[in-house]
């Protein structure tokens, strides 16, 4: 998929130095890289013994929660979510007015996870918060957040990457939250993890990041317009890639799914 990505990148012009840089970049296998989750909601990242006790921020929860709620349970951290979309919420409600109970059941092969299926017997309102806004580049707008195409789906997007960037679909508004805010409000110091899976907002949300000095040791990230090769898509994609790796990022190589990402600050971990 990368010789993809390069091959179609090699159509738009003044991008040849941007096509060097991605051929330049080595891929890291390390086994300390774990996943956690199902197959559809599960994410790779570095074990990591300071991630014990800390407070990682997981961006879109939609009605999979097995990522965030076994971090919990193997790290005894903290998890803020973010997430607006309704159907999101009620998962999390769920979740919540189920605080206790044992894990009854298999995982759900598709992205809907029954409340029986997680276990939830160390999972409380403490460690398990929702921040019911839209993460973005900017605080407290109002936001054009697009239905899927599907419309059984739950993802929405600020992008609208899902019908081709258009304006004029189904949406819905909601209020837009900034990683330095949730950062404040939770007086957080040194973010050890961040997830993002935000349905296009994701590429906006890191590059306000890095302008605001906000380093994460581990960075799992989808890039979800990648789902949708094309110039604009890969462009998007190539600008904040570069920015990442500009800042002491790199993009370790896992079994994840594309596009889901594992980048790594340097400064943190050795090779």
């Amino acid at each position: 998929m990368i010789n993809k990505i390069i091959n179609k990148l090699k159509n738009i012009p003044n991008k040849i130095k941007q096509i060097k840089l991605i051929n330049q970049l080595d891929f890291i296998k390390l086994e300390k890289v774990i996943k956690l989750g199902t197959e559809y909601g599960g994410w790779f990242f570095i074990d990591d013994k300071d991630l014990y006790g800390t407070t990682i921020i997981s961006a879109g929860l939609g009605e999979d929660a097995s990522f965030d709620i076994e971090l919990i349970n193997k790290y005894k951290c903290k998890i803020i979510v973010v997430d607006p979309t309704l159907r999101a919420i009620e998962h999390y409600n769920d979740i919540i007015n189920s605080l206790g109970q044992s894990r009854q059941r298999k995982y759900s092969s598709t992205g809907k996870q029954p409340i029986s299926s997680y276990n939830l017997e160390k999972i409380s309102k403490d460690n398990f918060i929702l921040v019911d806004k839209a993460l973005f580049n900017v605080d407290n707008k109002t936001v054009n957040f697009y239905l899927p195409r599907n419309k059984e789906h739950v993802s929405h997007s600020i992008s609208n990457y899902q019908n081709d960037y258009k304006k004029n679909t189904e949406k819905i508004e909601v209020i837009s939250i900034t990683l330095k805010k949730i950062i404040k409000d939770h007086q957080l110091n040194n973010l050890k993890l961040l997830k993002l899976d935000i349905e296009g907002a994701e590429i906006e949300t890191l590059h306000n990041m890095i302008d605001e000095n906000i380093f994460p040791e581990q960075i799992c990230v989808e890039f979800d317009e990648l789902h949708k090769i094309n110039v604009q898509s890969v462009e998007r994609f190539f600008n904040i890639h570069i920015k990442l790796i500009k800042n002491n990022y790199v993009l370790v190589k896992t079994n994840s799914k594309f596009p889901d990402m594992l980048y790594v600050n340097q400064k943190k971990f050795s090779y």
